[in-house]
């Protein structure tokens, strides 16, 4: 029998709906076996024990590189990706905007062509679709990504001065289109006429601090925006994935429809895990903390906690955009101009861990659940993706429960001077990733090179559909 390239010795690995100490044998860059594996099988062996072996994680939510509200993170593609591999992520979704006049398939086909140039882990994206001008152009963009082996389509209804808002009757006609075509529709879900036009009234009146973006998109704006997107999804059938719940209600609210068997998931962030409102005191605190829908209270925080042990929510991503310092106070003069978003991509596993496993109690199968497995289940990518099972691709993480780790932007990797976990220290943190059977990150060391990552063609499955939880 031909030697395994690589083994993962003796880590306590984290298995589809299992946990134990095992080996994990590797060759030619997938899970050739997992069990106990024999001395001298391998070309080479990584010694895992004391050492939690999970999946690769998978982060559906990026936007390396992305242009918004007058300002483009100077963190590349393969900054960015790094530093997600060097926290954990061997996977990212990734989002191609739509400009005016361009097809969906142009839009996706650049997107994907950066990626391949410097991508350093494997990446897959879903177009944004902002130019409703000729919607039977729409349509058949929709049929041609799809062909692509890009199942996943992104609408916002919200951000009319950027030109992304999406009216009902076009929310409705995307949903549709994708429910005939076997599509998934990712959601920007804030209602834009009241979330904005409180915005304006708030400048009028000259409240222009930080704190008002909370209060100018109260709970209620996201709610509102939720419960119209889960009618549309009951009337059309389509799979619907609602991106950034930062809410208590809104599990609540998208709970029945799933009790029902529609094909509807949630995905919330690590910031609203973490932070709160807070931070948008004192103001020049707060410009760094602008993010949409806003941050929340404590009460939000605990609440989707619970959302995720009990299953109404499916996924965590980042929501990554890699503004610095600077590119936030430019803006600082008035709360509405300030670019929304922050990085997030190398801290989402390690922060997750921390905060669910160390101190909620959260069990390492839900864990990898809301890391990895059900992202790659939802968008089309399971088994090749999420799962350590023979055949899948060897895309493993070790975490060291011990180490801790600091989240100051010095100590992080990611293409910014800022970090909204400034001060926070966490135990429990990646000591190596591997994709696809090499070696890519040991103790925070990169070993791979600028565009080693490859796109991973998606079709989702009902059947795989219908087992997340």
């Amino acid at each position: 029998m031909p030697k395994l390239d690589l083994i993962v010795r003796g880590g306590l690995v984290v298995g589809p709906g299992w946990t134990a100490e095992a080996d994990i044998g590797i060759s030619d860059g997938k899970i050739a076996q997992v069990g106990y594996i024999p001395y001298n099988s391998a070309e080479k062996t990584v010694n895992a024990k004391g050492k939690i072996v999970i999946p690769g994680g998978i982060d559906p939510h990026t936007h390396y590189e992305l242009y918004f509200m007058g300002a483009k993170p100077r963190e590349t593609w393969d900054v960015g990706t790094i530093a997600s591999a060097i926290g954990g992520t061997t996977t990212t979704i990734d989002f191609a905007p739509q400009e005016k006049g361009e097809t969906l398939l142009n839009a996706t086909m650049k997107q994907l062509d950066r990626a391949s140039q410097l991508s350093v882990i494997d990446f897959t994206t879903k177009p944004i679709i902002s130019d409703f001008s000729d919607t039977e152009r729409v349509m058949r963009g929709m049929k041609d990504t799809m062909d692509l082996g890009v199942p996943g389509f992104k609408v916002f209804m919200i951000y009319r001065h950027q030109g992304w808002m999406a009216d009902d009757w076009s929310l409705f006609q995307v949903m549709r289109r994708a429910r005939e075509l076997g599509g998934i529709v990712t959601i920007h879900a804030e209602n834009g006429f009241i979330g904005e036009g409180l915005q304006e009234e708030f400048v009028r009146m000259g409240k222009i601090e930080p704190r008002y973006h909370g209060e100018a998109k109260p709970n209620m704006v996201e709610n509102l925006a939720i419960t119209l997107v889960m009618s549309i999804a009951e009337i059309t059938g389509a799979r619907t994935y609602i991106v950034h719940q930062s809410t208590r209600e809104g599990p609540d609210i998208v709970a029945p429809y799933r009790n029902r068997g529609l094909p509807v998931f949630l995905e919330t962030c690590t910031h609203y895990l973490v932070l709160t409102d807070e931070t948008f005191d004192p103001p020049e605190r707060g410009i760094y903390y602008m993010c949409s829908p806003p941050l929340r209270k404590k009460e939000d925080v605990e609440a989707l906690w619970q959302a995720l042990f009990t299953g109404k929510i499916q996924t965590v991503g980042s929501d990554h955009v890699a503004f610095t310092k600077a590119q936030k106070e430019e803006f600082a003069g008035v709360f509405t101009k300030i670019p929304n978003g922050f990085p997030g991509s190398e801290v989402r596993v390690p922060l997750t861990y921390y905060e669910g496993v160390v101190r909620r109690g959260m069990s390492l199968n839900r864990f990898v659940e809301v890391v990895s497995t059900n992202a790659a289940k939802i968008f089309g990518l399971y088994p090749r993706k999420g799962v350590i099972a023979p055949g899948s691709d060897a895309d493993l993480v070790l975490i060291d429960p011990d180490k801790e780790h600091s989240l100051d932007a010095k100590d992080l990797h990611m293409g910014t001077d800022l970090s909204v976990y400034e001060g926070m220290k966490i135990k429990g943190w990646p000591s190596m990733t591997i994709l696809r059977g090499d070696i890519i990150v040991e103790d925070e060391e990169f070993h791979g090179r600028p565009g080693m990552g490859r796109f991973v063609k998606a079709t989702i499955n009902e059947h795989v559909l219908q087992s997340v939880r």
